[in-house]
């Protein structure tokens, strides 16, 4: 069975999983150290003609007021079925604040396997 969805329903089954997302992001955060209003924006989005994934979409995701931090995460919508899966994760302190030393602290979790983490830290 492979789905042959319009563009817009594609779209609509991955805004529903973002909002989901990013709620569950912030779900346990201090209010206080959140922005007034998270977001999440596109960095990515493409199309493909062959293959099992037929779209790719990585998104960025802001939530902290006062720490200047991103989750990336890419998506990846799988034809045959009709779904989307989530199959990347990281997180990144982004470009410091004038003054400030520049760090970059990059985390993968594979979504898959809790007990298989790498981390890497490392300065500019």
């Amino acid at each position: 069975m492979c789905f042959d969805e319009k563009e817009s329903v594609i779209r609509q089954k991955l805004d529903v999983i973002l909002k989901d997302d990013l709620e569950a992001i912030i779900e346990d955060l201090e209010k206080e150290s959140l922005l007034e209003t998270p977001y999440f924006e596109f960095v990515d989005y493409r199309e493909y003609k062959e293959g099992i994934y037929s779209r790719m979409a990585v998104v960025d995701f802001y939530f902290f007021n006062s720490l200047n931090m991103k989750i990336t995460r890419k998506y990846r919508y799988y034809k045959k079925l009709g779904l989307w899966d989530r199959y990347y994760n990281k997180y990144y302190i982004t470009a410091p604040l004038a003054g400030e030393a520049s760090e970059k602290i990059e985390t993968t979790v594979p979504l898959t396997d809790e007990t298989n983490r790498k981390i890497e830290t490392s300065s500019d």
